[in-house]
């Protein structure tokens, strides 16, 4: 009989047993362990709930499932380290091992495959499984045990090992539930708690009997092989009891699924919606034959995951999708989840797509197993409404717009037409267009108008219209005629755009385009446009015009005193009184800086009466300019120089007459200016010769066709003291060009510069030879100057330089300069002078008497010498001025302390009447004409340096 007394208090004899404790530390271990690693499984857990691709899924539940499988057996094993006995135990390596599958399978069950059904078992259920496994995975380790005996467990403490283990194993599984993963780490304690539990329960129910300890037949201990088959039959009927509840309600569920199912989709089949079925849990989807052909495949063919649909919604779309999705899932009850995005069809294009579902069936956890719905393509929908939007968007823009029915009368008009007009929205609805007319546009406008809508369905171009103000502005006009199916016109649509900003800038863009924008007359380009045209309509008119080419006299002078801005008045004032002069039909132009063009059309088919009259115009022009002008509070007075030119009978261009004109103006300024010249042909030739005088001039230059010509100047003894340079061209087409033709061309063309350059180059070598030879070594070289050549800034720097380099004595080179170089920048001229004065290079005042020195600048200058200009000495004997002036001439050089020089001189009596004023050296072709420098070495070489005759001498005494 069974004896429950001795179950409850049997003990072994405390010499039949191993004594043993716990290493508190490896205890410690051990749960810190399975805690850990039921922590990271959980994590795992987490991802596998979020993640869409099953493949993923399926990986980190493997891997969850190896993590606390693992964590469960390390636990164990570490747990079995902690026990302390008198000798060590070993394991047995392939039964340690074989425990290590218990656990993993209870990981697996617990999280992982159970969780992957689409039903799930009870917690009571799933708790038996995964205490199970534990309890089979720790009689198993313990089989693995070898110490010197045998195993043995207490009956009760056996049986409280499997309370135990299925207890908190219900306890954490529930924790899981109910948390959610909201707190893992929570949940991981509940793992460590029932593992670790049930482990020490286990040991605290093992009996380490010693090596042969003898019990008796009535003694109740359970063999270690009766604990694993004990443990592993709970197992075994755990299991079976899960997969017949599993079989009958998967079968139960799947009939009932299936007739509904059918019913359901052969409604919304026939409604033209594609029906989906997706288990979230699995990731598993179906999709209906409808539901593919809305993206364009074929039954069956699109993925039939959850995955495969997220991964089809468009980019911008599917954050707001799975978020719905997770909002509906959480809140559960019978609500419907709506939402609408763009799907990807299987060509790559787009469409609208509303989906609508709901979740049929949960797990008994609560968890949602399947959801079905339905997608509507709603792609016509969607472009409809974008239709609406951009015409509601259109109506409003910053066009004004007007819908008027068939009869014209205003239905509707928008914000932006009431702002241009100026009425409110009940002024306007009712009445017809005809009410903003602003009377400039006449009847026959308005029905061709017409007729081109009522023809073509539209029309549209520039209209002047009226607002509530009064005022007329212009417009942009488009007008469409509306339809209906049968082609009747039900309305008219109106798109008014005020162009008055635009019509303004058209006419600042003539302004700046056409007009000069200080005296507002037409510029150059517009002047040419008509003068164009006039050319063309007096030649075919057999008609004379005219054209006055006006120049301001001395306009320079008045920028350089008064200013620019007085300078702007004036031009202003100008430009008014030749619009005095002037004609309405004529035109006045300025052509920029101080030119101004009158054109005078068709004023007679006689060319002397067309004269005539332009004459009149120009004369009358020429007096209100010489008028005084009141520029701000200063006065001013100013003249202008005209140049008139007639055309119409003959062909001419623009570019011809312009030039004709302006050759006219300078025939004037050359007269004296503040006059009139017409033009005459001989002033075309003149200006041809002078181009292609011009030319040969840069040609010879290039070509170095000039040579220096040295005329000797000598004292009153005869002496030859030196030589003056002067240049020569002679040009193979031309012959010998005389140097008073072509020297003014030079200096005006500025060719002058490097013409000046090659003489002082020239004469400096001529020096530098001269100094070779002991009878010339002593001669001087004097060189002209131009103005033009003078001011230049390096002009010191290059004088210097060529000294220095053909290494003459700078005493041997002299620079003739005009009066004309003090006409302008005197201080400039100074400062150069000294300085070449210092470096020991002298200075002559040439032709002095012609211009208008300024004595206080005179005084100032380093010269050495003045020079008598040819005009006085030619008639010195004659002429009582021109000896006067060579006497004061001569006067003043000797206060000064300067010497003096005449050329020209040509005759004895000229030579004595100058010696006997004090002149004592000269040039001119009494001694020799200018010769090339062969010839003036050897007349140097054959120079008696013969003086004055008896006869002369006695005229000198006289």
């Amino acid at each position: 009989m069974f004896d429950s007394e001795r179950l409850f208090n049997f003990r072994p004899e405390e010499g039949l047993v191993h004594a043993y404790s716990y290493n508190l530390i490896w205890v410690s271990v051990s749960i810190a362990l399975v805690i850990f690693a039921s922590y990271v499984a959980l994590r795992l857990s987490e991802k596998i709930e979020r993640g869409t691709e099953e493949r993923n899924k399926n990986i980190l539940s493997l891997v969850g499932a190896l993590t606390m499988g693992l964590g469960i057996w390390t636990m164990h094993f570490v747990g079995m380290l902690a026990i302390d006995m008198s000798h060590t135990p070993n394991f047995r390596p392939l039964t340690t091992l074989l425990s290590i599958f218990p656990g993993i399978l209870g990981a697996i069950i617990s999280l992982c495959l159970l969780w992957r059904l689409d039903i799930r078992l009870p917690l009571p259920i799933r708790s038996t499984l995964l205490g199970a496994c534990i309890l089979v995975m720790h009689y198993i380790g313990m089989t693995g045990m070898i110490f010197e005996g045998r195993l043995g467990y207490d009956p009760l403490l056996f049986s409280i090992s499997f309370i135990v283990a299925l207890t908190f194993s219900y306890f954490a599984l529930y924790l899981k539930e109910k948390m959610e993963n909201a707190f893992p780490i929570v949940t991981a304690i509940g793992f460590g708690i029932a593992v670790s539990a049930t482990h020490f329960t286990g040991i605290e129910a093992t009996y380490f009997f010693k090596a042969g300890a003898t019990l008796s037949y009535s003694d109740m201990v359970i063999t270690e092989l009766s604990a694993v088959k004990i443990s592993a039959t709970l197992l075994f009927l755990s299991i079976g009891t899960a997969a017949l509840t599993l079989i009958s309600t998967m079968t139960a569920t799947s009939r009932q699924l299936q007739r509904s199912e059918r019913r359901w989709k052969f409604a919304l089949d026939g409604a033209g919606d594609g029906v989906w079925d997706w288990n979230p849990q699995t990731d598993k989807a179906v999709f209906s034959k409808r539901w593919n052909e809305i993206l364009g495949y074929a039954d069956g063919e699109f993925p039939e995951t959850g995955a495969a649909v997220f991964k089809a919604i468009h980019p911008r779309d599917v954050k707001a999708v799975v978020k719905g999705v997770k909002k509906h899932i959480r809140g559960g009850g019978d609500s419907f989840y709506t939402a609408e995005f763009r799907m990807q069809t299987k060509d790559g294009d787009w469409k609208w797509i509303t989906a609508r579902g709901k979740i049929v069936s949960r797990d008994a956890q609560d968890n949602p197993i399947r959801i079905i719905g339905t997608h509507t393509d709603i792609t016509d929908r969607k472009l409809a409404e974008e239709q609406i939007r951009i015409a509601a968007s259109a109506f409003e823009s910053q066009q004004g717009m007007m819908v008027t029915d068939e009869q014209n009368r205003i239905l509707q008009v928008n914000h932006a037409f009431i702002e241009m007009r100026g009425y409110s929205e009940a002024e306007i609805i009712g009445n017809t267009p005809r009410m903003l007319q602003s009377g400039r546009h006449d009847t026959a406008f308005y029905k061709e108008m017409w007729e081109d809508i009522n023809r073509d369905g539209y029309w549209h171009g520039e209209i002047w219209d009226k607002r509530k103000s009064g005022e007329i502005y212009p417009k942009w006009l488009s007008i469409t005629a509306v339809t209906n199916t049968d082609g009747k016109v039900t309305h008219y649509v109106g798109v008014h755009t005020d162009i008055t900003e635009r019509k303004n800038a058209e006419q600042k863009i003539e302004s700046l385009a056409f007009f000069d924008q200080l005296t507002g007359l037409p510029n150059r380009t517009l002047l040419l446009d008509r003068l164009k045209q006039l050319i063309a309509v007096s030649k075919r008119n057999n008609q004379y015009s005219a054209i006055l080419m006006i120049d301001l006299d001395h306009f320079k002078n008045l920028n350089d005193t008064l200013g620019h801005d007085k300078g702007d008045i004036f031009l202003a004032q100008v430009a008014r009184r030749l619009e005095d002069c002037t004609r309405a039909i004529d035109t006045v132009a300025r052509l920029g800086g101080d030119e101004f063009i009158v054109i005078l059309p068709e004023l007679s088919p006689d060319k002397k009466r067309a004269a005539d009259i332009a004459e009149k115009v120009t004369e009358k022009i020429l007096e209100a300019l010489n008028q005084d002008y009141t520029l701000d509070n200063a006065s001013h007075h100013s003249s202008a120089s005209i140049g008139v030119c007639l055309f119409g009978t003959e062909s001419i261009t623009t570019e011809e007459l312009m030039k004709q004109a302006d050759l006219a103006m300078y025939k004037s300024k050359s007269a004296g200016r503040n006059s009139l010249s017409f033009y005459d042909p001989e002033m075309q030739s003149s200006v041809l010769k002078r181009a292609a005088l011009e030319k040969d001039l840069r040609n010879a230059i290039q070509q170095q066709q000039f040579t220096l010509h040295y005329q000797p100047q000598v004292d009153i003894n005869g002496k030859i003291t030196g030589a003056e340079a002067l240049i020569r061209w002679s040009c193979p087409g031309r012959g010998a060009v005389a140097p008073g033709e072509f020297i003014p061309l030079a200096e005006e063309t500025r060719l002058i510069i490097p013409l000046g350059e090659w003489i002082l180059e020239t004469a400096c070598e001529q020096l530098a030879a001269w100094a070779k030879i002991p009878d010339m070594s002593r001669l001087k070289i004097a060189i002209n100057v131009s103005p033009i050549q003078f001011a230049k800034v390096d002009f010191v720097e290059q004088v210097l330089s060529t000294v220095k380099h053909t290494g003459i004595k700078p005493g041997r080179l002299k620079l003739e300069l005009t009066e004309s170089h003090l006409l302008h920048n005197v201080e400039d001229i100074i400062s150069k002078m000294q300085i070449l004065g210092n470096a020991g290079i002298g200075f002559s005042l040439d032709d002095f008497g012609t211009g208008y020195s300024s004595l206080s600048y005179l005084k100032r200058l380093p010269l050495w010498q003045l020079k008598i200009d040819q005009s006085f000495v030619r008639d010195i004997l004659t002429d009582p001025n021109d000896a006067a002036i060579a006497k004061t001439v001569v006067a003043l050089a000797n206060s000064l302390g300067l010497g003096v020089i005449a050329e020209g001189v040509e005759t004895e009596p000229q030579q004595a009447y100058l010696a006997k004023l004090g002149c004592y050296n000269y040039q001119g072709y009494l001694f020799s004409r200018p010769l090339p420098i062969d010839e003036f070495e050897a007349w140097c070489n054959t120079w008696p340096g013969k003086t004055m005759s008896q006869e002369t001498a006695q005229q000198l005494l006289i």
